[in-house]
């Protein structure tokens, strides 16, 4: 029977050592894959709504991340409407918009975000009659 001998002495160990890291670095961060948070709607009730009148508004939506390690991530909500005002207390998927006073189509936007840098954006059409 014939037996192979290998040798190695500390820099060949040391090389070996980081290889086998940077392999399963590698192995590990290819199963993470951000999926971007989807908005499914926004409610706005009432819609239509009188001058001056408040809407509540909810954006719901998810983020499709349950496959990866990055399911615990957090969302972002940020609203806009170039007119009327909003509001959104806890900068969350709730906001409350005042109407202005003159009859009109409006439009509002909602944009969530994850922490790594996911983005959507859905807008609703409100109408004040």
């Amino acid at each position: 029977m014939n037996y192979v001998v290998f040798e190695m002495n500390s820099d060949h160990l040391q090389t070996l050592k980081t290889r086998v890291i940077l392999i399963v670095f590698l192995l590990m961060s290819g199963c993470i894959h951000n999926y971007e948070p989807v908005i499914k709607s926004i409610t706005a009730d009432p819609n239509p709504v009188a001058p001056g009148g408040i809407v509540n508004l909810i954006c719901n939506a998810s983020d499709d991340d349950e496959s990866s390690r990055l399911k615990e991530e957090i969302l972002g909500f940020s609203w806009s409407a170039a007119y009327g005002e909003i509001i959104s207390e806890n900068e969350d998927n709730k906001a409350t918009w005042t109407a202005p006073n003159l009859l009109g189509d409006y439009s509002i936007s909602c944009t969530v975000n994850d922490q790594y840098n996911g983005i959507d954006i859905f807008t609703i059409d409100i109408s004040v009659e």
